[in-house]
């Protein structure tokens, strides 16, 4: 045997065992995420802050299962205030990493940002961490989703320029459809 069918053995047998590894069905923290699949109206307040006066926002969310049922896709329509980037277009991915033991979620949204988010749950409370550049600055966000009951949460954005003081960005409330 030569080196280039040793190698493009030991490749194929690597690629074999990690392809055997794939879980076959979504475990109980994907399933978690079920929670979520249907529409939402979310309704909230910007506060007044170093982004600007804040002011009322809303929008609307269609969460749905992929194929497979491992990850929820969300596609969402948004109302900001004007001086925040104004109305827009959401696509919002969101699964489970076991490999890592935490929730993953990325969005795109049509104002051209992208945040990639981890999550944990604790009985009723969701809490989701990120980071983001705006303007240079390097901005710590937490979001807490509290589940009120099967067809409504709460949620709270804060933002932390390091990561010990926490300032409220915003408070909304979600009801399902």
């Amino acid at each position: 045997m030569n080196l280039k069918t040793i190698l493009a053995t030991a490749l194929i047998l690597i690629a074999a065992s990690a392809w055997a590894q794939m879980p076959s069905a979504p475990g109980p923290e994907v399933k978690k995420l079920d929670y979520f699949v249907g529409s939402w109206t979310v309704d909230g307040t910007i506060a007044q802050g170093p982004w600007g006066n804040g002011g009322k926002f809303s929008a609307t969310h269609t969460w749905q299962w992929m194929d497979g049922n491992f990850f929820i896709v969300d596609h969402s329509d948004f109302k900001l205030p004007a001086e925040l980037g104004g109305d827009g277009k959401g696509l919002q991915i969101t699964g489970y990493d076991a490999d890592q033991n935490t929730y993953t979620s990325t969005e795109f949204t049509s104002q051209g940002r992208r945040e990639d988010s981890k999550g944990t749950v604790t009985a009723d409370t969701w809490i989701w961490t990120s980071s983001q550049n705006y303007g240079g600055q390097e901005i710590q966000q937490k979001v807490t989703v509290k589940v009120v009951s099967p067809t409504s949460y709460t949620l709270k954005l804060e933002v932390s320029t390091d990561n010990t003081n926490w300032m409220t960005f915003m408070d909304a409330k979600a009801t399902k459809k």
